[in-house]
């Protein structure tokens, strides 16, 4: 009887035995272990030599992964390694895999090289071709080898020989390990399409472009590593007293030493005091620039021409200080740092060495390195006291429209940058005339008005600078009293179901996957990026995403809690847009119709298993199975095996699941007409589909309107409905950070956002429906609600697109409104001026309920007194009045997030409470009358 092996083979001249024990296999075993690795030998072989055969494949999957093992490598002594049936892949796998290992000189153990090559590259394996793999081989260009590998099934001879030849950066990896069997079914779905010529185009192209990606993290890495970030506490103590020192020169009323009389009765003054500060710390955040601006022109094009392209910024920022400063800066007491307290000891020491002409010494270039390698450490000080000082500073020490003339000596000699221009400045300038509009509000009114310092385009310089060293580019701004901006900020999360860059075999799959879901290949593209655009335009792919799924109870009970025995959780698919997430890591087919399909319908329960660290290990499919459930499928990243270890544990567990009954939605049965007849429950979607269809399409409600202003909020110019995709697809944390940026750079006003989450198509469209048939099915009210559909008969309306997009305007909103609420709540920079701007009472009031409810923070005060019903201003308004404008927004502060019932207590306690921010220009008064009038 044969043994049966992987991809179709047959033994039946040889024996098996077992890697793992030794055991011979047995051909009639009904469970052999799928894919299991085996030595195959003579039948005659004694222990000592299955044992040696054993140890030797062994040694070869400790490097190369039990995928070696279907290769049919020559183990010696009459013996050769196979894999039993049921393995993943194709034979192309094992052999890549092998040819890692054993290299150009071990080749000839996998047999005849005709052969091989036929398992590599199928019937475009000429002899031109297997010259240039043997060259990619004896190179160890794996990546190109491995790519033509998966592409011969849509290349000719020709432009395979021209995929081998492709090289890559030293460091970088634009195929990790993975299965090529798997890249090239993708390639075949991707690039079919398209003539020869074009595929060979999309794919040197999408190579090049992971190629640079891959590049430009390992320079950025290196710019990182070069800097000395260990001196960061010790410089942080020499500058925190160095500034002690200052302040205490400034405090003291001539040459006696400062009394603490004296200090008690000191009052700073700008012209005495706070301006020696700014302009102390104005000239460090300069010099800070210049040194993150010189490490990094120096990384990208070496010292000579690097410190060349920064030569006048340098010079410039050396002319804003004396000697006395430089003196004092070196100057350490006791066991004080020798590091200098303030950077412009190293741009001073750079620029003497630059207007000596010196450059070509070697001493230069190491004082350069030493030197730039303290930039960040000092970028990173300097930062932190500007933050202090501008942010913890009373806001009424700034006179009207300070400026510091050497704030024009350095524009004068350097300018702005292209990542930064004047004209885009949309932060407040930092002075008492609260009126005063940001500067490139100025500019669009009058060409020629100039920049002043308390506009603050210094300190974002700096804020680019810092975020440049750390990541490739500028920082991301967020409007307030005063800005802010993370220096050190994680990359911004990829768009779901947007093929990512990361590597060849991601990108593929991702788009295949937007095929998958329906969407058209473009015809006319010469790039990759072109084909992705032309991919993501499809309105399928929109309406695939917006679809949920039927899971029971005892998986949703399951849905983040830790797998037994493991350190790992487990996530379950509610929807759509959640197996997007997981594509787009894993780079597998989880989130196709198919799949999508069976969720929907409750055929099929989709899981992800996630580390500690969030990330997906693997994807895994069940089905119910009697009373229980099984694994119908789990694969790790590209559709790899699973750890076993962890894919034991994970079936123990599902084993002890039991399976819930079917879901039985009495509220759409309805009761025989009488007890002689018998009628079958209704159907929901022929019965309730037409009616609620036609109440969407009949509502008065400004759905294009909504779009418009949803797309303006991400950044787009057309309002598609994809905008909604987008949105719903993103956490609380995106959303929020998405309104601010449009809060903050004016796309979007308050009034016009608020609109927006008062914008609910599908609940307006319920409520206009007949109302006998809303109280026979109530649970039509929850097709509006925030959360899973609790019923097949729901899900099932949802499936037209008009419902569906209705649905999501609908939740959006909802969760827009949340996020509107934390914002208020947490007295977030951008809300002041936004709420500022355009004052509205319909938007005013349900905020400050929240933010009351909420018991304030530091930054609120009181505009009422403790338990007074009176609110202050014109027109009068009280809070107890069941027809006035704080009750009749009630509804609306608790979808903010507010506990309404604490409402009482807290007015009680403290009176109303609102953002002192939000009350800087005219105080609660002022902005009443402005949101009131406005409202009317």
């Amino acid at each position: 009887m044969a043994l049966r092996l992987a991809w179709g083979l047959a033994e039946r001249d040889r024996r098996g035995w077992s890697v793992a024990t030794g055991a011979a296999i047995d051909p009639r075993a009904r469970d052999l272990g799928d894919g299991a690795p085996i030595v195959l030998g003579p039948v005659d072989a004694g222990p000592d030599r299955v044992a040696a055969a054993r140890a030797e494949l062994s040694a070869l999957m400790a490097v190369g992964g039990v995928v070696i093992a279907g290769a049919g490598v020559d183990l010696g002594d009459g013996f050769r390694s196979a894999r039993l049936a049921g393995a993943t892949g194709d034979r192309r796998d094992a052999v890549c895999a092998a040819l890692r290992v054993l290299g150009l000189a071990g080749a000839g153990r996998l047999g005849d090289r005709a052969a091989t090559l036929v398992a590599l590259f199928g019937v475009a394996a000429t002899k031109p071709v297997g010259a240039a793999a043997e060259s990619a081989i004896a190179q160890s260009r794996w990546a190109a080898l491995e790519l033509a590998s998966a592409a011969a099934d849509v290349l000719g001879p020709e432009q395979l020989e021209q995929i081998l030849a492709l090289r890559i950066s030293d460091g970088t990896e634009p195929l990790p390990a993975g299965a090529p069997s798997a890249l090239a079914e993708n390639l075949r779905r991707v690039l079919e399409p398209y003539p020869r010529r074009r595929r060979l185009t999309l794919l040197t192209d999408l190579w090049q472009q992971v190629d640079a990606r891959h590049r430009a993290a390992r320079d950025r890495a290196r710019l990182l590593a070069s800097q000395d970030l260990d001196i960061v506490e010790e410089l942080s103590e020499r500058y925190r007293r160095f500034d002690e020192e200052a302040v205490i020169q400034l405090a003291q009323d001539g040459a006696e030493p400062l009394t603490v009389a004296a200090a008690v009765r000191f009052v700073p003054t700008w012209d005495h005091f706070w301006k020696h500060l700014v302009v102390r710390l104005f000239q460090d955040a300069v010099a800070a620039t210049v040194l993150l601006r010189a490490a990094i022109a120096v990384h990208e094009h070496g010292v000579q021409a690097g410190m060349e392209r920064v030569r006048d910024q340098i010079a410039a920022a050396s002319e804003l200080f004396l000697k006395s400063d430089i003196q004092a800066a070196r100057k350490r007491v006791g066991d004080q740092s020798p590091l200098a307290a303030r950077p412009i000891c190293a741009v001073r020491e750079l620029d003497m060495w630059l207007r000596r002409g010196q450059t070509d010494h070697r001493s230069f270039e190491h004082l350069v390195r030493k030197r730039l390698a303290t930039a960040l450490a000092y970028g990173t000080v300097v930062n932190t006291a500007c933050h202090d000082l501008l942010c913890r500073s009373p806001w009424n020490i700034w006179p009207d429209s300070w400026d510091l003339p050497d704030l024009r000596t350095w524009r004068a000699a350097v300018g702005y940058t292209e990542t930064r221009p004047p004209a885009d400045w949309s932060q407040r300038p930092l002075v008492s005339d609260r009126d005063l509009r940001p500067l490139g509000a100025r500019l669009d009114a009058d060409p020629e008005a100039t920049e002043l310092a308390a506009d603050m385009v210094w300190y974002a310089d700096l804020a680019d600078a810092l975020v440049q060293i750390r990541a490739p580019e500028s920082a991301r701004i967020e409007y307030g009293y005063v800005f802010h901006f993370d220096a050190d900020p994680a990359p911004l999360p990829p768009e779901p179901l947007t093929p990512r860059l990361d590597s060849i075999p991601l990108a593929v799959a991702g788009a295949a996957q937007l095929l998958a879901l329906g969407a058209t290949a473009p015809a006319r593209c010469k790039t990759w990026a072109q084909l992705c655009e032309g991919l993501m335009a499809s309105g399928a792919v929109t309406q695939a995403l917006i679809s949920e799924f039927e899971v029971p109870d005892a998986l949703l009970a399951a849905d983040g809690s830790t797998l037994p025995g493991t350190d790992v959780r487990i996530q379950v698919a509610r929807t759509a847009g959640r197996l997007a997430e997981w594509s787009d890591y894993m780079g597998n087919c989880i989130a196709g119709p198919w799949y999508q399909d069976e969720a929907r319908d409750g055929r099929s329960v989709l899981i992800a298993l996630r580390d500690p660290e969030d990330t997906v290990l693997v994807n895994a499919e069940l089905r119910a199975a009697g009373a229980g459930w099984h694994v119908n499928e789990i694969r790790g990243r590209f559709n790899d095996d699973p750890d076993p270890a962890l894919d034991r544990e994970f079936r123990r567990w599902v084993r002890e699941l039991r399976a819930a009954d079917p879901e039985v939605d009495t509220e759409l049965v309805v009761l025989p007409a009488s007890p002689g007849r018998r009628r079958s429950a209704p159907d929901g979607v022929r019965e309730l589909g037409p009616h609620l269809l036609r109440a969407i399409r009949r509502s008065t409600v400004d759905t294009d309107a909504c779009l418009t202003v949803l797309a303006a909020l991400v950044g787009r110019d057309d309002p598609h409905p994809k905008t909604l995709t987008t949105l719903r697809r993103a956490g609380t944390d995106r959303l929020a950070r998405i309104c601010v940026a449009a809060l903050d750079a004016r796309t979007v006003s308050l009034p016009e956002l608020w609109s927006v989450t008062d914008t609910r198509p599908l609940a307006a469209a319920v409520t206009a429906m007949d109302p006998q048939s809303v109280a026979r099915y109530p649970r039509l009210r929850r097709l509006s609600d925030d959360a899973p559909l609790p019923s097949k008969a729901l899900r099932a309306l949802i499936e037209e697109p008009e419902i569906a997009i209705a649905r999501s305007m609908d939740i959006v909103a909802i969760r827009l409104r949340r996020v509107l609420g934390g914002l208020a709540v947490d007295d977030h920079p951008a809300m002041a001026p936004a709420v500022v701007r355009d004052p509205r009472a319909e938007v005013l009031c349900p905020l400050v309920v929240a933010i009351t409810c909420a018991g304030g923070s530091a930054g609120t005060v009181s505009i009422t007194e403790p338990r007074a019903d009176t609110v202050p201003g014109f027109p009068a308004s009280t809070l107890s009045d069941p027809d006035g404008p704080w009750q009749r927004t009630w509804p609306a502060a608790a979808e903010l997030g507010a506990t309404t019932e604490r409402f009482w207590a807290q007015v009680a306690e403290t009176g109303v409470l609102v953002p002192a921010s939000w009350l800087i220009a005219r105080g609660w008064p002022g902005l009443w009358n402005r949101a009131a009038a406005r409202s009317r």
